[in-house]
């Protein structure tokens, strides 16, 4: 019975509750969630694949390999970067193979941030890293890689290709004939680069020296009739011969050329590139040529006149006078800090004039006034010579000057004292008290004649 009445009170139980409703409450959508602050942009190195440097035979672009020279593998790496928190310097070190052909040592080096050439002779500035490894004599041909690590930054995977060592494949080579000649090695054609310009620095109008300096690169190769020849365009024109001929020039060495340039009178300032072009014979009979270029850089001078300042012939001490001073720029470019100072024995000028920028094409001027003393000395008075200076500077901030000579006489202030004013003669006001004692009279015997006319009537 008991039974029954738990089986019946479980049942009742059960659909209660399969009755009462179930109700889900929507969670809060979270709107505070805290922004990530973006990481901090780091530098970022890469290689410039475009330009060739010293030791470089193609750019990076172009596949560039190291060059092989002797015993020697030169691995040339130029890494910019254009961030404006990149570091002053760099430091590389190499990590190399186990089976590579190349001697372990420390090839570890800073690597600074500079300005360097290229073979057109442009400036760049970039890391060159030049790293050259030394190899065994027995080494074996093939390719070889070799990794260049960056401190704090990535690492770079350049690739050796080998092939005047031993060749794995080759089967055991049988003795050459006695009358076979040995083989000779491959020559590298060698390099011309533009070392350096000197005279370089022309005013518009003028004629001037171009002295380029140029270097054999290869340390093993001498140049045979090399000829290098000067071309340019407009507005720069050439007054010398544009080819020079030069017989030999040794393995690594330097060696000058002289161009005569001319630029017009209307040039604008900037900078401009004589384009030179290299022929030349190496080895036995093989041929190269080359270019680069020369930079000369053309300034418009400045121009300036100044009208003659009118001083008079004669002053009297204690006077002051008041001169005009003007500036006319007859060129294009600007003149800076034009003054005028007067430098005269006898004349006190208040200071020194100043016109301040005159721009090409346009004048300026002011007033300067002066107080006129007497001269130093036993002679205080009498004829006296002095100067005016005007001053001025270039864009370059160079200064220049011009003068004007003058002359006049100092008088003393009592020899221009004036005479005193005569007095009116005693004739004139006895005809004037004549004519008023006339009038009156008139008037008088005018009035009386009236009255005695009256009276009679």
């Amino acid at each position: 019975m008991r039974t029954k009445l738990i089986s019946i009170l479980s049942a009742l139980i059960c659909a209660c509750l399969l009755c009462i409703g179930v109700s889900a409450e929507e969670l809060p959508v979270q709107t505070d969630i805290p922004e990530i602050a973006p990481k901090e942009e780091t530098p970022v190195l890469l290689i410039d694949n475009m330009n060739v440097y010293e030791n470089m035979q193609q750019s990076y672009a172009q596949g560039y390999e190291p060059m092989i020279v002797g015993e020697e593998a030169i691995i040339v790496l130029p890494l910019c970067c254009t961030h404006e928190n990149r570091p002053e310097s760099l430091r590389l070190s190499v990590r190399l193979e186990p089976d590579s052909p190349f001697i372990v040592k420390n090839y570890e080096q800073t690597v600074p941030l500079a300005l360097h050439t290229d073979t057109s002779g442009i400036e760049h500035t970039v890391y060159l890293a030049e790293v050259r490894l030394a190899m065994y004599m027995d080494r074996v041909n093939g390719c070889y890689p070799v990794q260049l690590q960056v401190a704090e930054f990535d690492t770079f995977t350049v690739y050796v290709n080998i092939t005047d060592g031993i060749d794995p494949n080759a089967e055991e080579p049988a003795p050459p004939p006695e009358t076979a000649p040995p083989e000779e090695p491959v020559i590298l054609m060698p390099k011309i680069l533009v070392q350096g310009v000197s005279g370089g620095d022309i005013q518009a109008g003028e004629t001037a020296e171009l002295h380029v300096i140029l270097k054999n690169t290869s340390r093993t190769e001498s140049l045979q009739n090399l000829t290098v020849t000067a071309s340019a365009s407009a507005p720069i024109q050439m007054k010398s011969a544009h080819t020079l001929y030069f017989e030999q020039i040794p393995a690594n060495a330097e060696f000058e050329t002289v161009f005569c340039c001319q630029t017009a009178t209307d040039t604008a300032a900037g900078t401009y590139f004589l384009s030179l072009q290299f022929d030349y014979a190496y080895g036995k009979g093989m041929t190269g040529s080359g270019s680069g270029n020369a930079a000369m850089t053309v300034s418009q001078p400045v121009r300036m006149s100044f009208p003659q300042v009118l001083l008079p012939a004669e002053a009297v001490v204690s006077d002051r006078l008041e001169l005009h001073i003007q500036a006319i720029n007859l060129g294009v470019t600007a003149a800076q800090n034009v003054r005028a100072e007067l430098k005269c024995d006898g004349l006190l000028p208040e200071k020194t004039a100043f016109l301040g920028s005159v721009s090409g094409g346009t004048s300026a001027e002011c007033i300067l006034n002066v107080q006129v003393s007497s001269k130093h000395g036993a002679e205080m008075y009498g004829e006296t010579a002095g100067q005016l200076v005007f001053t001025y500077a270039d864009e370059s901030g160079r200064e220049h000057t011009e003068t004007q000579d003058f002359s006049l006489v100092l008088k003393s202030p009592f020899s221009e004292r004036k005479a005193e004013p005569e007095q009116v003669s005693p004739k004139y006001w006895i005809w004037i008290m004549a004519g008023i004692f006339g009038g009156i009279l008139l008037l008088t015997v005018y009035l009386m004649i009236r009255r005695r006319k009256r009276g009679q009537s």
